[in-house]
């Protein structure tokens, strides 16, 4: 048996295995890559009839319309009984205008039975390639343009159709009628209709222009691209779509490009100035972003969605009157719009600055919340889709379960769309006993280097390929990087959302999935909005983001048993699901040879350091007590915190420390942020690493346990305070240093701090256990598909697992 190199070396692959693959590729509208593996199988199989036809449809997109011909010649030879071969043949030969032979093709496709709409509408199509003139009347022309521009699509449509029957070389009539068609939502037609626009007129920017944002619209965003670039000559406006297109694939460096270049050409340019902005946000690199939304204003100061997004920048950098004057501005131009209100009325400050704080913006939320659902405002993605308004709640310390459920009937009351519900749900067809493969795809906007791509790496990749087909669903805007692309090649199918809410629920809902299963929900508009959607039969949801979603479209929570305190499946409007294990494999990070020492990292040569490399939303004020304790037991000691990804939020912590725990400010160092092996190394240096409460460690424990670094924890109320617990469990150590009580925590910390005998030691155990116990853990997989098989067999019973399930290993 022939095969073909995996994507990540593994093993070989057989033909029908390549040729998912390069499906996938092309499926995805990486037509390079598809087009690398198409050519492959060709090398060994050269009659392999659906290889040739795709081939063929490349070669179409690409105007090489001499190749598409041999192409689909080729496919037919080896399939000639296959209709849409023939369809396919006879069009690419009316493109090429070869008419003649298209007729004869078309006569030896009836006489072999082949029939249908398909060949209807081709055989009109040689009938118009007769001796009619070459041009259409000019009144005609101008009618059709007439309707176009009036937006009477319906009426464009029909004129068009004429027009393109009548006059088929006429490359306008074809131009008009794609972008008629795709308004009117006849996508197939109109793409149709843009290609042979594209076929008589290959020079012309604007055809290239509308089918690249047709095909951006849709999702499709490589192909998207590569039109667009064709269409660059056409100036600002090709440009800036350019830009869209890449900000959506992810690309945000050439999406920055295009949009300075956009700049370059029209200075003033209002989308430019805002889709810079855009990207800029996503970078990180607000204070620039912040002078092009000003400036856009500046421009036309009546831009609801701009006033939004500048708001939302400064809401981040605790520039709060500043942000609301805008979301205010924002409200008032657009008094039906919901999203301007919930960005004015649900904002919640990043850094708290103490407990009563805290109970007060709490309160705050739950009253905006039943007030915003007494409005008569509506909510769309007409602008871009809402805030997730919920985001800092979970740092709170308090149960979330209540005010997740408002928030998320206040959004599903006031957006019919989230509820949308897939065509195929309903008429399931479950593949338990079939023998058919589980189809389950993982959707996030974080299938990256970021946290949630280093925890679900594992499951993606590992998942058993004889029971599961597994879909990488990257949610829009997500950014591409090496582990994204890495993680994608594990995967069966990569689909890329793209386009309004709409067209990324039907772009899912073709993919007909069992289960669909999100890492994370609540750290990115759009998933958060799908997940309100029935999307699959089976919806569940894990830790990426460890609060509930308050949704009643997620059947299942998964989580873990060593990690979830007593009582816990009231926290949850989902079912908890409790697996034995933690639910990761994580790969094992390679330890380097050569760890930077205290000078290589500009810290302290002597004294104690105390390390939390956490996010400083996640110092909760209760945790500044316990700090103060620390370094006050401990007089030589040092606290070593990361700075923020918002340069604000360090003086935020330090303004809350200035007044309630002074004696930090001058013990404690802020390291910039830090590249992941300068990062790993700084973990490496540190005597102990402190688990801040009621939010703990997620990734940070993983990355210290490849060192054995001693982390001191306490298990709070909630899961999202015990997984580092959970793992001391799971790995079976018995002098972990977890304290009972909250009060238990500095003196812990402190004892183990001035023990280096007892860290050492632990360091050693830890080290070993996690190597047994916590990385690379198979067993958690095989939890994970036995859930997935269980999960799916119920809903074929049309029922729920119950939150007694437990994983059976004999199963």
């Amino acid at each position: 048996m022939t095969a073909f190199p995996t994507p990540d070396a593994t093993g070989p692959l057989t033909i029908a295995q390549a040729f998912a693959h390069a499906l996938a590729h092309h499926q995805a509208g990486r037509l390079k890559d598809a087009e690398r593996l198409y050519r492959s199988i060709l090398g060994v199989a050269p009659r392999h009839a659906d290889t040739n036809h795709n081939l063929g449809m490349i070669a179409l997109q690409a105007n090489q319309r001499p190749a598409a011909v041999q192409f689909f010649r080729a496919a037919l030879e080896a399939e000639p009984h296959h209709a849409q071969y023939w369809f396919s043949y006879i069009a690419a030969l009316i493109h090429a205008d070869e008419i003649d032979g298209a007729r004869s093709a078309f006569k030896q496709a009836e006489d072999r039975g082949i029939a249908g709409p398909q060949m209807a509408e081709l055989s009109a199509r040689l009938s118009a390639a007769g001796s009619k003139p070459e041009r259409p009347d000019a009144r005609d022309v101008q009618a059709l343009l007439n309707h176009f521009g009036a937006g009477h699509f319906e009426e464009a449509a029909m004129a068009g159709r004429s027009m393109t029957a009548k006059y088929p070389q006429y490359a306008l009539g074809w131009k008009v009628l794609g972008p008629a068609l795709m308004k009117l939502g006849q996508t197939a037609e109109a793409l149709d209709a843009m290609q042979t626009a594209i076929a008589l007129s290959p020079s012309d920017p604007h055809v290239h222009h509308n089918l690249s944002t047709a095909l951006k619209s849709l999702g499709r965003l490589e192909e998207a691209a590569a039109s667009a670039r064709r269409a660059l000559g056409l100036g600002v406006d090709a440009h800036l779509n350019l830009a869209s297109i890449e900000y959506q694939s992810g690309r945000y460096d050439e999406a920055i490009a295009c949009c300075r270049r956009a700049l370059e050409l029209k200075q003033d340019s209002v989308e430019g100035h805002v889709k810079l902005a855009n990207v800029l946000v996503r970078t990180g690199q607000l204070d620039e972003a912040t002078g092009h939304y000003r400036r856009a204003l500046e421009i036309e100061p009546n831009l609801p969605a701009v006033h939004r997004a500048l708001g939302t920048i400064l809401q981040d950098q605790a520039r709060y009157d500043e942000a609301a004057a805008h979301f205010r501005r924002a409200c008032d131009l657009r008094a039906t719009d919901l999203s301007c209100q919930i960005s004015l009325h649900l904002a919640l400050p990043a850094i708290a600055q103490s407990g009563e704080a805290i109970d007060q913006s709490r309160t705050r939320f739950r009253s905006a919340l039943k007030t915003l659902a007494r409005s008569s405002a509506t909510l769309d993605d007409h602008d871009g889709p809402p805030v997730v308004a919920s985001f800092y709640l979970a740092y709170h310390g308090q149960d979330d379960r209540d005010l997740m459920e408002l928030i998320g009937e206040l959004y599903r009351d006031r957006w019919p769309e989230l509820s949308f519900v897939s065509p195929h749900v309903a008429g399931w067809h479950s593949p338990t006993g079939t023998g058919r493969k589980i189809r389950v795809g993982f959707l996030s906007a974080f299938l990256t280097g970021h946290t949630i791509g280093k925890l679900y790496q594992g499951f993606l990749r590992h998942l058993d390929r004889q029971r599961f087909e597994v879909y990488l669903i990257r949610a829009p805007e997500s950014k591409r990087d090496g582990v994204g692309a890495q993680l994608g090649a594990y995967c069966d199918k990569v689909i890329s959302l793209a386009g309004p809410l709409r067209t990324q629920q039907q772009r899912l809902a073709d993919q007909e999935l069992d289960v669909l299963f999100y890492p994370d929900i609540g750290m990115a508009p759009y998933p958060y909005c799908l997940a309100h959607a029935r999307l699959a039969p089976v919806q569940a949801v894990s830790w990426g983001h460890p609060v509930t979603t308050g949704l009643r479209t997620i059947d299942y929570f998964v989580s873990a048993q060593p990690i979830e305190p007593q009582g816990a499946a009231a926290h949850y409007s989902e079912t908890l699901i409790r697996l034995e294990r933690l639910p990761c494999f994580y790969e094992p990070f390679v330890v380097p040879s050569a760890i930077p020492s205290r000078s290589d990292l500009d810290l302290p040569a002597t004294g104690t350091l105390y390390g939390c490399p956490q996010s400083l939303f996640k110092f909760h004020p209760d945790f500044d007590a316990i700090l103060v304790a620390i370094v006050t037991g401990d007089p030589e000691s040092h606290l070593v915190l990361l700075e923020g990804a918002v340069p604000i939020w360090k003086e935020q912590l330090r303004t809350r420390w200035a007044r309630t725990a002074p004696l930090l400010l001058n013990r404690t160092i802020f390291l910039p942020r830090l590249e992941l092996d300068r990062f790993m190394g700084m973990i490496a240096n540190m005597d102990v690493l402190l688990d801040p409460v009621h939010f703990g460690s997620g990734n940070t424990l993983y990355e210290a346990m490849a060192f054995g670094v001693p982390i001191v924890t306490w298990a709070g109320q909630f899961m999202r305070g015990r997984v580092v617990a959970g793992a001391y469990r799971q790995m079976g150590i018995s002098d972990a240093p977890v304290a009972e009580r909250l009060e238990d925590y500095a003196n812990l910390a402190v004892t183990l701090g001035r023990d280096p005998e007892r860290r050492a030691r632990l360091r050693r155990e830890l080290i070993a256990a996690a190597q047994r116990d916590l990385f690379a853990d198979a067993h958690a997989v095989r939890e994970f598909e036995t859930f997935l098989t269980a999960a799916v067999s119920a809903a074929d019973e049309q029922r729920k697992l119950s939150s007694d399930w437990r994983y059976d290993a004999a199963s």
